[in-house]
């Protein structure tokens, strides 16, 4: 390769880089309460602008006092008319493609049918509330006002809408956002018991609101829930916290930061006079896998009991070249159970599942495998159409992953049996992959199940 090609080639190898780093991270600003035009609200719009966020999201009151078509480009373009698409205000030009996702708070429903706030933004699905992803994120976008047609309590249309949504993400973040605080320590809102779903239950990662101005993040029953409303519309009091409340902040007024990759995400709150009151880091749920798998010659079918092993379980990609997503060890209970914590996986993505061992053949499970909501079983030992291949062996009414590749190449054959041979003639004992049966000694009988399963041409077998 000459110079000039290399070069070539560096500059194309950073131009992918750059762009799946791009995909894989988004900045973020939240505002909360904010719709009021005055000193305050520029302070905080101005707060947001020099983070150059990739967009804004809202938790509510975007168009104080009344939702009112008068006042609704005072109180939202004038201050973030460079976010939204199509912009159809008087203070200047707008974006070109949406970058600004509001919820719906109380205010905005002060005219009859929030009618200028609908009209005003061009939004997902119905507009009230909706969803969509940046990056590694999926928004779910709720509206907690009692104006909702579709209901806002855990057994409504919207619940049901947001439930079934989060069931099928498959982000590494599910950030749903709304304006009713569930949980606030605040004064004058409070606590809206109703808007106390199951969030975390259904998929949620996280949790924001609004509502009550105030700052206050709060940990309920390992679900984090933020509540952000000092976006320039007077600030409120919290006199005593309630159960969960972790930090709390009324001093001033201010925006959250938040930067999401794949590995985390931080959020982080900024006042107007740009002291970071709180930060928080996220990181991405586990995804669970619950693997049933038996080994043939470590599995007794008369006691049903297996003999307890290492294995090593990898997930791999459903397209060739079926890439190896994550691997982890874990050691097999005498019953054949393994659970095993992935942190690359995501939900409702389809995967391979291939198991090693140190003595067996390697084998792959079928396709189409789904974490859904963080969770995976799969069971190798009911039926052989669970395996790739139909690579199994029945021992009484279980099925079990073939022993005797040794030497790990892929197939069992005579370097197999060799090796297990010399072993047995030194009566070689102990933790070593010639042991097939796990009983730690070296005999006839592992050479018996390497030997049965040469003669049948057992090998590999993969997509």
């Amino acid at each position: 390769m000459n110079f000039l090609n290399g070069i070539k080639y560096l500059v194309i190898y950073f131009f992918i880089t750059n762009i799946l780093s791009a995909q894989n991270t988004v900045n973020f600003a939240v505002i909360g309460d904010y719709g009021h035009a005055g000193a305050d609200l520029l302070a905080v719009s101005n707060l947001v602008k020099s983070w150059n966020p990739d967009f804004v999201i809202t938790v509510g009151d975007n168009n104080y006092d009344v939702g009112s078509p008068y006042t609704i480009d005072q109180n939202i373009g004038q201050y973030f008319h460079e976010f939204i698409y199509p912009y159809y205000g008087v203070y200047g030009k707008g974006a070109a493609e949406n970058r600004f996702f509001p919820s719906m708070g109380n205010c905005d429903w002060g005219t009859p049918g929030a009618v200028p706030y609908l009209d005003y933004f061009t939004l997902p699905g119905n507009e009230r509330y909706y969803d969509f992803i940046k990056g590694p994120v999926h928004f779910f976008v709720l509206n907690t006002d009692t104006n909702e047609t579709d209901g806002r309590d855990s057994s409504s249309l919207q619940a049901m809408w947001l439930k079934e949504k989060l069931k099928t993400s498959s982000s590494r973040y599910n950030v749903v956002y709304f304006h009713h605080a569930p949980y606030c320590s605040g004064l004058y809102h409070g606590s809206d018991i109703e808007m106390r779903w199951p969030f975390k239950q259904w998929g949620a990662s996280v949790v924001l609101s609004g509502h009550e101005h105030v700052y206050e993040r709060l940990n309920i029953n390992g679900m984090t829930y933020f509540v952000n409303g000092l976006g320039g519309n007077l600030r409120s009091v919290i006199l005593f916290p309630i159960s969960g409340s972790q930090v709390r902040y009324t001093a001033n007024y201010g925006a959250m930061k938040v930067n999401a990759n794949n590995d985390s995400m931080v959020f982080r709150f900024i006042n107007i006079a740009g002291s970071q009151r709180d930060v928080f880091t996220l990181l991405p749920a586990s995804k669970t896998l619950s693997l049933n798998v038996l080994l043939e010659g470590f599995y007794n079918e008369e006691t049903g009991i297996l003999t307890s092993d290492t294995v090593s379980v990898g997930l791999h990609g459903m397209n060739p070249p079926y890439t190896l997503i994550e691997s982890k060890r874990g050691v097999l209970s005498n019953s054949g159970l393994v659970n095993l914590n992935f942190s690359n996986a995501s939900n409702f993505t389809d995967y391979y599942i291939n198991v090693n061992h140190r003595n067996c053949v390697e084998t792959w499970s079928i396709s189409g495998n789904k974490f859904i909501l963080n969770n995976l079983n799969y069971d190798f030992t009911i039926t052989d159409s669970s395996a790739f291949g139909r690579n199994l062996i029945l021992k009484g009414n279980k099925y079990s992953i073939y022993s005797g590749d040794v030497n790990q190449d892929g197939i069992i054959d005579g370097s197999d049996l060799n090796l297990i041979d010399n072993d047995a003639v030194e009566f070689a004992s102990g933790y070593i992959s010639t042991d097939l049966n796990g009983d730690n000694f070296i005999d006839g009988s592992d050479i018996s199940i390497a030997s049965n399963n040469a003669e049948n041409f057992i090998i590999v077998i993969t997509p």
